[in-house]
């Protein structure tokens, strides 16, 4: 399995909601770093660990709890269609 089987729904292309958040999630995590070095290398600010070390994650888990919120829903709503759930 790779990574791409991920960003598959269950009739096996790619889905929206999952291509669209793996990006986000890749460009947050891409962004949030840029920025920080920038903080620290261009602007000469102070690295504080802990800080960075609260502030990332956080972000991370909003991006990652967004895209699996709208995937389950999409998910559900389209069982839903079909009859599969009561």
């Amino acid at each position: 399995m790779n990574i791409t089987q991920a960003l598959k729904g269950i009739g096996g292309e790619f889905e929206l909601n999952r291509v669209i958040g793996a990006t986000g999630a890749l460009a947050y995590i891409v962004a949030a770093n840029a920025f920080e070095a920038w903080e620290v290398l261009g602007a000469g600010k102070p690295f504080d660990l802990a800080t960075y070390c609260v502030a990332f994650p956080a972000g991370l888990g909003v991006v990652v709890g967004a895209v699996s919120g709208a995937v389950a829903l999409k998910d559900r709503q389209v069982a839903k269609a079909k009859g599969d759930t009561p």
